[in-house]
């Protein structure tokens, strides 16, 4: 393999498998990795043991990427330093996130990485994502397949698209330059304090009329389409703290509170 076109030159990624079962497939997933140049694997909350005998022995030469694994209780606590998630999943229905496959998505993903860290998120082997989890991502891959088929195993769909972003970028001259800080796109954390914020702020005046998930959801989505960078979330959290002195309330939450 070309050295030259592995995905840790200009582009970063992580790979989080989100209560994977099988501890050969975590070990797997960790060998594909390394083949193709990947090395920060996220485990949360797994049912298999990335320590296993079985997971070392699928692993073969990934042996220290499988023992850096991060293990984490929720994919929020997982994604915290990563401003794009990657929900992968076979699910189609109604309010689905924005959705392309892995070839055609693999050069967009590729440019996204070179601007904020991405997260190629993967569920478990029996049912997939949950809801709440596939909301806390912005995209989502979709890996088509004959009608009726089986889904595919989580080693070969993760095999799948670190193939696809591999090929995206051997065929890619270099990656976009990193803006400056104030510009980049905010983690994850930082667009879900904003809007943890903004769901409390709006209790306090009696905007809320229904259930907060559900206005989280919208507000959660908004940004999304909007796409602010960390200057703007800083300042949006900054007219909520001014908002809720002038209401009488704390300027901050412990819970809300960010290091300018």
């Amino acid at each position: 393999m070309d050295a030259s076109a592995s995905l840790q030159q200009g582009t970063d990624f992580v790979v989080v498998l989100v209560r994977p079962q099988g501890s050969g497939n975590i070990g797997s997933v960790a060998r594909s990795m390394a083949h193709f140049g990947l090395g920060s694997l996220r485990l949360v909350a797994p049912r298999g043991e990335a320590a296993s005998l079985e997971a070392r022995q699928m692993a073969m030469t990934a042996q220290d990427l499988l023992a850096r694994a991060g293990h984490f209780a929720t994919l929020r606590e997982a994604t915290q330093d990563c401003g794009w998630l990657v929900a992968t999943s076979r699910r189609i229905g109604h309010k689905r996130l924005p959705t392309t496959g892995p070839r055609e998505g693999a050069p967009l993903l590729i440019r996204r990485a070179a601007e904020t860290r991405v997260a190629l998120v993967f569920g478990p082997e029996d049912k997939g994502l949950r809801t709440d989890e596939v909301d806390l991502c912005q995209e989502r891959l979709f890996i088509p397949a004959l009608p009726g088929a089986d889904s595919l195993n989580l080693a070969q769909a993760a095999l799948l698209v670190l193939w696809e972003l591999y090929r995206a970028k051997a065929g890619m001259e270099g990656g976009a330059a990193l803006a400056g800080d104030d510009t980049v796109i905010p983690s994850r954390e930082e667009v879900e304090g904003l809007v943890g914020h903004l769901i409390a702020t709006l209790g306090e005046i009696g905007f809320l009329h229904h259930e907060p998930g559900q206005a989280a959801r919208a507000f959660r989505q908004l940004l999304d389409r909007a796409r602010p960078d960390r200057r703007e979330v800083r300042m949006l959290r900054g007219a909520l703290r001014q908002l809720g002195w002038r209401l009488g309330q704390p300027a901050d939450r412990p819970a809300d509170r960010e290091e300018e």
